[in-house]
């Protein structure tokens, strides 16, 4: 099946439009960085710890290489992309509420 998702009634919207992934997937990479930069500042405030710092600017940075490659990226990637930010963000939550 190389379209998107019919539902039994074809009058029907398609269940999965074109371009969904990459929309959704740049969400989820955007709500990462915006957690990483409010971690950072939150460091940054508390007083200096150079490791933890560097850890979350490159995990922040990699987020942005990453929203970069979604620009000119497949649909494979596209997918991959959305894949490992959607478990990023819910590691991140579970992150959070267990402080």
């Amino acid at each position: 099946m190389n379209g998107p998702l019919m539902p039994e009634d074809s009058t029907s919207q398609p269940l999965h439009q074109g371009g969904g992934d990459a929309r959704q997937a740049e969400r989820m990479v955007k709500e990462v960085i915006r957690w990483y930069n409010a971690r950072l500042t939150q460091a940054r405030d508390s007083g200096p710890d150079a490791k933890t710092i560097e850890m979350l600017r490159a995990a922040r940075d990699q987020a942005v290489d990453d929203l970069d490659l979604l620009e000119d990226a497949d649909e494979d990637t596209t997918v991959q992309i959305g894949i490992t930010y959607a478990a990023r963000l819910r590691e991140l939550a579970d992150f959070g509420s267990s402080e």
